[in-house]
Formats: structure tokens, sequence, C-alpha cells
């Protein structure tokens, strides 16, 4: 069965990807930051000068529209704020600021776990220390055996 694959749009409207961090948004980002980044990077309608300026977000939309079209709940809303742009009735800032907020709702669960995470810290490293300490009782008799068939000894 294959799968659906999705490609999430950067700021700049290439590939979002990690190493290149002015097109990404980071995952600990708070909805001020993710609309600031937009709002500095994001590509819209080039030809949209004015807010009620009528845009084409399928063609013209490099980076806010396709975004829209992953995060936004639902294809209902997303043909609304495509409407809405095409009609002039939406702003490109608006747009973006729609647009961080739901990015925002979809990463918080991430966020919370990641909280969640980092306070554990004293309880993560006691279970990496106890799972090390398994995994060498395991390996132990092998390594022996190892040893013993290359002649190494130990002091």
């Amino acid at each position: 069965m294959m799968e659906e694959m999705v490609r999430v749009r950067g700021l700049g409207g290439e590939k979002m990807g990690k190493s290149d961090a002015q097109n990404a948004i980071g995952i600990d980002w708070s909805e001020d930051m993710i609309f600031r980044a937009y709002r500095e990077r994001g590509i819209t309608d080039p030809q949209k000068v004015r807010k009620n300026d009528a845009g084409d977000p399928y063609n013209r939309c490099l980076s806010v529209y396709p975004m829209h079209e992953i995060v936004t709940d639902g294809e209902k809303e997303t043909r609304i704020i495509a409407g809405e742009c095409m009609r002039g009735e939406r702003g490109c800032i608006d747009c973006k600021r729609q647009l961080a907020h739901n990015i925002a709702k979809v990463l918080t669960p991430f966020q919370e776990r990641q909280a969640a995470l980092a306070t554990k810290d004293e309880h993560i490293r006691e279970v990496l220390h106890e799972g090390g300490k398994r995994a060498r009782e395991i390996i132990q008799p092998t390594v022996e055996k190892v040893r013993d068939k290359m002649g190494v000894v130990m002091y």
C-alpha cells in the first residue's frame, strides 16, 4: 500500500528542512514567533499589494496557503480562506496570523510532551543507566567467549 506523502514548504516556498534555519519553523516556537517568521519571510501572492486586491492562493502564494492546506482544520476552512483571498476580502497579514495560530495548535501537543520530558531529566538518566546495566549483563557471556577465543587477557 502506498502512503500519501506531503511536501511541507518552508517560509521561502522551498521544501522545509532543519538544515535551513531561515526557512523552517521550530517545534518549540510560540504562536507569536511563528507569526513574526511568516510576516517577515513567508511568501504570499506578489500581485496582491493591498488587502482588497484579488489574490491567487493556489498558484502565486508559495508558502502561506500551501501550509494552510496542511495545518488548517478541514477542506471547507481552507476553501473559505482561498475564496476570501481571491475576492480581496482577506489580507496577507490576516492570513499569516491565522496560519500561525493553526500551526501553534498543531505543535502544542509536541511542546507539552517536550516540557513533560524536560522535567524528568533524572528519571531519563536513571532509565538509561539501568538499561545499560541490563545490556551489559546480557552481553557479558558473549564478550567473555570472544575474548577467550581471541586470546585477549583482561587484567
